[in-house]
């Protein structure tokens, strides 16, 4: 008699409120998951590099040596951390 009530109470618990185990995501779910976050560094660099290149290159045309350099570093870091922000702040 003790085991049909302790089988009736496993069989009440396992059919009405349990939830079975979340699955594991598939490769191509997970990289769609953590793919806008792969090239946050590249972005970054690049946005960087393009700044301080265009200061550079208007520099040297204008003779206004580093100014426009150190404005195009510093634009290129906005630009960068802005492009950053948009990623990861993305709901």
């Amino acid at each position: 008699m003790l085991l049909q009530g302790q089988n009736q109470g496993n069989e009440a618990s396992m059919s009405g409120n349990a939830q079975p185990p979340p699955s594991k995501p598939s490769w191509p779910q997970m990289m769609r998951s953590i793919g806008p976050y792969m090239n946050i560094g590249w972005t970054f660099v690049v946005a960087v590099g393009l700044g301080m290149l265009g200061g550079r290159w208007l520099d040297a045309r204008l003779g206004t040596e580093p100014w426009l350099f150190l404005i195009g570093a510093v634009f290129g870091i906005i630009v960068g951390f802005y492009s950053f922000f948009l990623i990861v702040l993305r709901k």
